[in-house]
């Protein structure tokens, strides 16, 4: 037990350092609900020389000089009850040395300072982050912390952290083998690069014209009230074997959130119309959810659907909403015909998806002829099926939604962006995979989305926006406290949080984000 008298002398000088040293932004960062409370609870404090840990009867932790050694002075007694206050306040738990088992090299440990460090244990990341903020001002002017900073974990994967990523050769094909066929490197989307500068907007809305959804973790929180053509009610449950709910899934699953899958546009809401009866319907339904969706806001429509005729009914449809600036993305069939794109891919004023496999080649059952705008992978294809469970499935349906995913990104960044303007940067910046140039099997190439989000010139997000969904909040907070530390590799990897690129996520780096702050 460590007890000092003299304390109630110097009660009134501490209580008006505390008000200057325990200022806003450590109550701010305490208050701060975006914070995941696991990503961490260790703050590694580097003390001067000569410092010991006491601890007294109110369960305070004190790191005082050894008064062994030296005289203690009033000011380090000051400095040792603000520390003491700091650490309590965040419901320290235990204060210790870093090293329990000493360096064997006694002289070259203290050089490096490496004797000096100390581990505070914190219940929460909450706690721990204010801990830190209160106690970096101490740490400016000098006293017994010469540094203080969160306990570094990792910061977010690249690629992102979802189960089943490796199963999505459509987003990210590192030549893993799917159903006994080995992958080509790259033959993907090219998406994980476009999410540096964008993961979607709430603002989008994109209306899948389809057999229903199921209700899926995934995207469940983004889902719209929608209608059901058919029925003429709001009920959308997924009528044919999820194919639906799958395409849902490709198109704006949740990413980077340690489970499942990652859809192309994360933040994207999702507006459900029911325009079959099961797995077939016919073309005025369609007409209709085409109707209902542009009138009831939507921006995009994904539609994965097949039709032979192409009536006059669903074609005026289709121009309803080219003339609304909404934008359409329709299915090429999967007949496997030459010259054979299925209604309403094959008008004109929709973007027409054809389909590959994990090779870069195109897939045998997907429809072609002069219609096709461009290709994206659709043969065994993996996404959601129901509730919480994934699954695969082949078809020019599962090669749209990437390229309405992809559309949904690109006004995330462009709001103003218009049908005819969207159709030409995606085939201009497509990648040739079956001949040099537009040919009828995949059209101007297969979909690269990093290349057509950035022929949009678009603003780059703003250093601390590190989730880049276009806002500076709790999210990000998290983020860079998730990564707090130094980078891994002497910055070999990628250390998101690190605004600074000085290869510390510390708080420098916090006082940057907030400069950005949105909330």
């Amino acid at each position: 037990m460590f007890w000092i008298p003299q304390m109630r002398i110097i009660s009134t000088i501490t209580t008006v350092l505390l008000a200057t040293v325990l200022a806003p932004t450590g109550s701010a960062v305490a208050a701060e609900p975006g914070v995941d409370a696991g990503l961490s609870t260790r703050v590694v404090i580097r003390g001067t020389p000569e410092l010991r840990i006491f601890s007294d009867r109110d369960g305070g932790f004190w790191l005082v000089p050894d008064p062994s050694k030296r005289r203690l002075r009033i000011e380090d007694l000051v400095s040792a009850r603000i520390v003491r206050d700091g650490l309590s306040a965040g419901g320290i738990i235990d204060l210790r040395r870093l090293f329990t088992i000493p360096p064997a090299d006694s002289i070259s440990a203290a050089n490096h300072r490496l004797d000096r460090y100390y581990i505070a244990e914190f219940p929460t990341a909450v706690a721990a982050a204010a801990a830190v903020a209160d106690l970096s001002t101490l740490v400016a002017i000098g006293g017994p912390i010469e540094s203080i900073e969160i306990d570094g974990i990792g910061g977010v994967a690249t690629p992102p952290n979802d189960t089943w990523i490796l199963n999505q050769y459509g987003v990210h094909n590192v030549g893993q083998n799917v159903s006994g066929q080995d992958g080509v490197v790259g033959a993907d989307v090219n998406v994980i690069p476009a999410w540096d500068w964008t993961i979607g907007s709430s603002d989008v809305v994109v209306a899948v014209l389809d057999a229903g959804l199921n209700w899926h973790e995934e995207y469940e929180t983004r889902l719209l009230p929608g209608w059901n053509v058919p029925d003429g009610n709001d009920q959308f449950a997924d009528e044919c074997n999820s194919h639906g709910t799958h395409v849902a899934g490709i198109l704006a699953a949740e990413g980077n959130n340690e489970q499942g899958i990652a859809g192309v546009a994360w933040r994207t809401r999702i507006m459900p119309v029911v325009v079959t009866d099961g797995c077939s319907g016919v073309e005025s339904w369609v007409a209709e959810g085409i109707v209902w969706a542009v009138d009831h806001g939507a921006d995009i429509l994904n539609m994965s659907l097949q039709y032979a005729v192409g009536t006059q009914a669903l074609a005026d449809a289709v121009a309803y909403a080219h003339a609304a600036g909404v934008i359409q993305v329709a299915a090429a069939g999967n007949t496997g015909q030459s010259n054979d794109v299925q209604a309403p891919g094959r008008f004109p004023e929709t973007i027409a998806v054809a389909a590959t496999d994990n090779r870069d080649e195109h897939w045998s059952s997907s429809s072609s002829g002069p219609e096709v705008d461009l290709a994206a992978p659709g043969w065994r294809v993996y996404s959601c099926t129901n509730t919480s469970n994934y699954g695969y499935k082949s078809g020019t349906s599962m090669a749209t939604p990437f390229v309405s995913g992809a559309v949904a990104l690109m006004k995330a960044v462009a709001p103003d962006l218009d049908p005819i303007t969207a159709k030409v940067l995606l085939r201009v910046n497509a990648v040739d995979v079956e001949s040099l140039g537009f040919d009828e099997l995949t059209g101007s190439g297969r979909l690269d989305i990093e290349a057509a989000l950035l022929s949009l010139d678009p603003t780059p997000p703003a250093p601390g926006d590190l989730n880049h969904d276009g806002r500076v909040d709790g999210e990000d907070f998290g983020i860079l406290l998730s990564g707090w530390g130094g980078c891994p590799g002497d910055c070999e990897e990628v250390c998101v949080g690190d605004i600074n690129v000085d290869c510390q996520i510390n708080g420098t780096d916090l006082g940057l984000l907030f400069i950005d702050w949105t909330g």
